[in-house]
This record gives structure tokens, sequence and C-alpha cells, in this order.
């Protein structure tokens, strides 16, 4: 422990970025499946069939009657070519391929611990940049979230650089220079993540409150020529620019309250908890505290928050942006209000409350397997040589299953028994199908009924079918079923029809 301790005192930053690699590396080896919808299906699933020669989401012009479908093709872009060379070098193992995916992201969202430091230690103390990058480096949440492919959390690097080369330029060093790089951060952001275009809002306002018109300049030039490289494959596909960004301003316009309409104090509450209290409350006292000192990231940062607060649709993941920003001016302006005070008796327990709760459940949540029974059931077929194609039953359900096809190893369209589809509508779909082509297994989710759907799908098939797994969901998966059954986290039983 003192060997630990003297190697922290030569160099902190090292030692965190060290602990914070760490961390990340188990949960990118452990930290399997995927937590949300679109960090799956948005990426990987597209980008997989692209490499395989097929189109999942229907998002190819020739496949969707020429109407974008309001996606950034640069980061599902960056996977299409990740999974080329992993098709090349013959890497096909579904979840191999993951591991390498997750590999990287754990990698590249070191630099939200580094560039976290680096900023808070140009306008803060030293003692509150190592602060912040404790706090990146091992908030509960981060190391799980940084090896998912969540736009909301890759689009932050690229924004913290934005920022970061903004405050070299006050140092009067290759100014010209850190203008445009800064530019070229704030536009690589923005095809990540479209809606990092409120955080550049909130940077052009603080350009414009310190007149530095001849600096903005060189940003608005960087930006352009990085968001217009990034989204050039728009002049491709629909023959004009910025198809896809313009499509996805629309869709949320019209779809404002179609998922979510959530009242505008949502993501205060959100924060507050998610950076555990009575801490939270340090840190948004000091956000506020800072804000004359911390401007440059005060105002972008509160401008994105705002406008999330304002707009119906809110969801957890959309305001994942704005906490290392939080983080850094809270610590910030935290000090401030404690410079030259001891800590009391209570401040000391806050902290050594907040860091055993959340040293608890970061390592819970970074060997969490979410999504599991999804993903084990794809996996199962993956491994079965006689696997052709697959039928889900949901027939309990007046809606269609989504399943993450990328761990089958293919791309087949898959059958759902549902409400709007029985199994009559299907055997008569199917009469010419011989029984060799006829889908090899039959997937039933959640066990309503399961006696009786397997029943009616044997008379109604006239099949034999066996049972020959049961993929179950993960603790936490069945954990989040129970608080809110929204969450479809449940057994799949899989037969083998004969």
């Amino acid at each position: 422990m003192k060997r630990m301790q003297a190697i922290y005192e030569r160099n902190p930053l090292r030692f965190i970025l060290f602990l914070a690699f760490l961390i990340r590396l188990l949960a990118a080896i452990f930290s399997r499946g995927y937590g949300m919808h679109d960090d799956h299906f948005l990426v990987i699933e597209a980008a997989q069939s692209f490499a395989d020669g097929f189109d999942y989401n229907n998002w190819l012009p020739w496949n969707n009657s020429g109407v974008p479908s309001g996606h950034s093709w640069f980061y599902v872009g960056m996977h299409f070519i990740l999974f080329k060379v992993l098709n090349f070098i013959g890497l096909d193992d579904p979840q191999l391929k993951m591991v390498v995916v997750r590999f990287f992201h754990a990698l590249y969202s070191l630099l939200v611990v580094l560039i976290g430091y680096r900023i808070t230690r140009k306008i803060g103390t030293e003692k509150d940049a190592v602060r912040v990058a404790w706090m990146l480096a091992l908030l509960w949440f981060i190391p799980s979230t940084s090896v998912r492919n969540l736009v909301e959390w890759v689009c932050v690097p690229p924004l913290m650089l934005t920022i970061y080369f903004l405050m070299k330029s006050e140092d009067k060093e290759k100014v010209n220079l850190n203008f445009l790089l800064s530019g070229i951060c704030a536009g690589i952001a923005l095809s990540i993540r479209f809606q990092s275009m409120f955080f550049l809002v909130g940077l052009a306002v603080y350009l414009l409150w310190k007149k530095e018109f001849r600096g903005s300049l060189f940003v608005f030039f960087g930006f352009a020529i990085s968001f217009f490289a990034t989204q050039s494959v728009d002049l491709f596909f629909y023959g004009r620019p910025f198809a896809e960004i313009t499509e996805y301003i629309n869709y949320n316009l019209i779809n404002a309250t179609t998922y979510f309409d959530r009242p505008w104090y949502q993501y205060i509450f959100t924060v507050a908890g998610m950076l555990v209290p009575p801490i939270s409350v340090f840190l948004i006292i000091g956000y506020f505290k800072a804000w004359k000192k911390a401007l440059i990231i005060i105002l972008p940062s509160l401008t994105f928050f705002l406008f999330h607060s304002w707009f119906p649709n809110k969801q957890e993941r959309f305001i994942l942006p704005f906490f290392p920003f939080i983080i850094m001016a809270g610590v910030i302006g935290w000090g401030m209000i404690r410079e030259g005070k001891l800590a009391s008796k209570a401040e000391k327990f806050a902290w050594n409350f907040f860091w055993t709760l959340n040293i608890a459940a970061m390592l819970v949540v970074s060997f969490t397997y979410s999504k599991r029974s999804m993903v084990e059931s794809m996996y199962f077929l993956y491994k079965q040589s006689d696997y052709n194609n697959f039928i889900m039953e949901v027939s309990h359900r007046d809606s269609q299953q989504w399943p993450p096809q990328f761990y089958t190893g293919k791309w087949n369209s898959a059958y759902c028994i549902y409400q709007g589809y029985t199994v009559a509508q299907l055997m008569d779909g199917n009469k010419e199908t011989s029984n060799k082509d006829f889908p090899r297994y039959v997937l039933f989710f959640q066990d309503n009924d399961l006696e009786s759907r397997v029943a009616k799908f044997r008379s109604g098939t006239g099949k034999n079918i066996q049972l020959v797994f049961t993929a179950e969901p993960s603790w936490f998966d069945s954990l989040l079923h129970w608080l809110n059954p929204r969450n479809k986290n449940e057994p799949v039983y899989i037969y083998r029809i004969s």
C-alpha cells in the first residue's frame, strides 16, 4: 500500500488513468450485451449488416425510396470499416467481435478523464483537477457506459476537446491552429450526436460574449470542414448535403411527444440522483458558483441542459453529455466555496458515503450482462449447425419482437407470431415452403401461458417441436423488468422444429 501511495503521489493523473483503463477493460470483457435499443440496433446491427452486404434497418436509399433515415453515417461507418476488417481476418464469432468493439471504446473513453483533468487544471487548482479525474474515471455508471455504443457518450470526448483547444487559444500560442482544432472537434461531435448542436450554440454565444470574432471564423472554418467531410456520404446517397441531419430535425419535431412527454424538471432529479446526494448537491451549487470563472464550460453545457429540459421527449441517456461538464464546473465551484476552510465532519462523511456507495455500484454495473436472454438466444442459434431461420412467438402481445440478429451471424427475414400475425397466417404464407427450408427453430419469449402457446403452435403448424435451450435474463435484467415491466427482459425458450 505504501508503494502504491508513493506511485500515486509521483504522478496522480497517470495512476488514475491506469485504474480507469483497468476497470474499463474489465467492463469490455464482462459487461456483455447492450443497454438500450439504440446502442445496439442503430449502430451494431446496421454496421455489421452493411459489412455483410445486407441492410438490416433499410437505411440505404435504394431500400427506403430515397428517404433519409435521420441517422448520421459517421459513427456507424467507423463500425462498418471495423467489421469489414474483422470479416477479412476471419473473426466471425459475434461475442468476440463485441469484445473488440468494447475494447476500442474503453481506450477512447480515457480521453474523458485526461481532458477533464487538463481543463479543470487550467481553470481551478491541482486538487480540483485530481478530484475531477477520479470522478470521471470511477463514477459508478461511467465505466460501463464508456464501453457501450451510446452516441450520447461517444460524442463527449470531441466536445471536451472543443473546449480544451479554445482554452489553449487563450494562452496566445498557436492561436489560430487551436481555434481551428476546436472547430474540427465540434464538427466531429455533431457528426456523432446531432443534438450536440445545442452545446455548440452555447459555445457560439460564449465566443460572441468574449468578442472573439476573428477566432470564431477559424472555429467555424474547422467545424465546416469536419462536419461536411463526415456527412459527405449524403451527397453520394441523396445528391444533396446534410440530408440526414435535416431528416433528424424534422423527425424529432414531429415526434416530440411520441415516445415520452415528461416534465421540464425531470433532468434536475436525474442529475441529482446519478451524482449521488449529498455530493450531487455540492456539485450543483458549485456549478453555479463557478459561472464566471468557468463560463467556457458552463455556457455551452447549460444551453444543452436547458434545451433538453424544455424538449418533451426525455430519456436518461439524452443528458449523458452534461455530466462531465457539471462535474468539472461543480468541483471548481465547490473548491471556491471551500477555499481555505477545513472540511467538516459532515462533509467528510458525505464524500466517504459517496465513494463507498459509488464503488459498490460501479463494480456491480461494470460486470452486468445486459439483455442477456436476448443475446444468448441469438448466440445459441449461431452455434447450431442446422440453423437456417427462426420464428419468434409473442402471441400474447400486440407488437412484434426485435431480435439482435447480429449474434446469429446471419441476416434472415425472421418470422414473428403476435396478435397481428397468427400461426394460421404464417402457415398460409409458407404453403409452398418445403420442410427443408422451413425455419428450424421457434423462440417463445416470456413464460406467459407458455404451455398453451406451445400447444397452439404445435396444432397450428402440425410440426413437432422440442425444447433445446432456455436463455435466462441476468439478475439485473430481472430487476429492471420487476421495477418497470416495459423493460422486456424475459426468459426465451428455444424449441427445435422437427
